[in-house]
Parts: structure tokens; sequence; C-alpha cells
């Protein structure tokens, strides 16, 4: 099953099973523990709560703009899924999952069309990417994942190939930077949810 695939296959807890995922945001920190990487994200400790990602929404109550994360251990990297915002993938906090000699990468999309991967070492971002158009590249050392890229389809072709390819194509690359691609055991493991709150 592709990645994308699997991904779908929990839209309902979103909500919108015709377009799953408008908006999806994902996370990856070594060598910090989930909650270490809650606390550096914003989150309201206090808020933990134990679930799945099915039941991500049970006795959730949330002030407009507060997020929503669910994390939990991938082998030596801590893995946040923000199910309500977009805070986890902003650069600034990317940053700061990075420093001190960690690393972290992150997979997001929005409605708007940014597809993005990035990726940041030790306090500094060496590339952000769209995994729709790999070419559009920023950074200190834009070339830095091409080694893990081999056989995945960023690029959509002119015959309007689907984006479906691309998610899963920047999920495996996820897991090939990792060691241990998102999957199903992960999904349906219990972790742990937290509100990361508005600031208003």
């Amino acid at each position: 099953m592709r990645l994308y695939d699997l991904l779908f296959s929990y839209a309902e807890q979103y909500d919108d099973e015709e377009m799953p995922f408008e908006q999806f945001a994902a996370l990856w920190c070594e060598g910090r523990d989930p909650r270490a990487s809650a606390a550096l994200l914003g989150a309201d400790l206090g808020s933990a709560y134990p679930c799945t990602l099915a039941q991500i929404g049970e006795n959730l109550h949330i002030q407009s703009d507060d997020g929503v994360i669910l994390t939990g251990p991938a082998g030596e990297w801590s893995l946040v899924i923000q199910v309500e915002g977009h805070s986890a993938v902003l650069d600034e906090n990317l940053v700061r999952l990075s420093e001190n000699g960690h690393r972290a990468l992150s997979v997001s999309w929005d409605i708007g069309g940014n597809e993005e991967i990035c990726y940041a070492v030790n306090g500094e971002m060496l590339v952000r990417f769209s995994f729709t158009f790999p070419d559009l590249r920023s950074g200190t050392d834009v070339t830095v994942l091409d080694p893990l890229m081999d056989g995945l389809r960023f690029q959509l072709d002119e015959n309007g190939e689907s984006i479906e390819e691309s998610i899963s194509s920047a999920f495996t690359l996820a897991g090939r930077l990792t060691g241990k691609e998102i999957d199903a055991d992960w999904l349906n493991a219990r972790h742990e949810r937290f509100i990361i709150p508005s600031g208003d």
C-alpha cells in the first residue's frame, strides 16, 4: 500500500473522505523524546491525553486557533502529527528542535498549494523544497537529501499525474532518513495528544 493510501484510510478522522488532509503537518525530531519535542513546539504539557489517531477528538476542548498534536516515539526519533493548525512545521520550530546537535524533518502541505519538505540540522535549515516541484529549493545545503531520493517521484508531469505519488514519495524519503516509515502500527498505537495554546 502506498503511504498516501494508508493516510487516506484515516480520512474519516478529518471528516472529509472526498478530499482528505487538505492541510497536513508531520514532524520528526532525532534524539528528543516526544514530550520534549512537544514542549519545544509550545505545547501545554498539562493537556496530555493518551490516545490513538482515531481517538484524537475524544474529550478535546480547544479555543479558536489552538493547535492539536499527537506525538510518540518512532525509532530513535519522535514523530509529531499536527491535526489542528500548522505551527509545528514553521521554520523557527524546525530550527529550534534541531538545535544542539539534533536533526528535524517535516513533511507538510496546505490548501494553498504549499507542499514542502524541510530539513534542519544543529539549528540550521539545510534544505526546504516543494515535493511537487523539487527544483524549487532553498537552504544552506540544498542537495543534502538527494542521496535518499533514488526511485522517488516528486515532480508532477504534464499529464497531471496525481499528487498522491508525490505525497507517498515524501513519506518514503522521511522513512529513509529516520530509519522508520510511518505505518499502521504507529497510527493505531496510543501516543500522547497535546494542545498548543494559540497565545491570544
